[in-house]
């Protein structure tokens, strides 16, 4: 066999043999394309659930506060209430003792 033929013959077989890496290597770059692709879309999908987080943290903050100014508001009529019931007690009794 001739120097030309053994190298042809060898990059034949060189390539016969370099063709299943290569395809390995196509079909790991696919599944690492597929990976990010997934990583991607999930990392959009937790950029919208922190946004949904912060907005409702900041919809709770806001009832927590319209709920303690109703208590504070609350608190302030049961007061006058008080008050208001401790003066016609004592309006009836001061009419009791003009009565006797």
């Amino acid at each position: 066999m001739n120097e030309k033929k053994l190298v042809e013959l060898m990059r034949i077989v060189i390539k016969e043999e370099l063709h299943p890496v290569h395809q390995r290597i196509d079909e790991m770059k696919q599944v690492v394309y597929t990976l990010r692709n997934g990583q991607e879309e999930l990392k959009a999908q937790m950029e919208g659930l922190s946004l949904d987080v912060h907005k409702l943290h900041g919809e709770l903050a806001a009832v927590r506060q319209e709920r303690q100014r109703d208590r504070d508001i609350s608190d302030i009529r049961a007061g006058r209430t008080e008050r208001e019931i401790l003066e016609i007690k004592s309006r009836l009794d001061h009419l009791e003792q003009q009565d006797n």
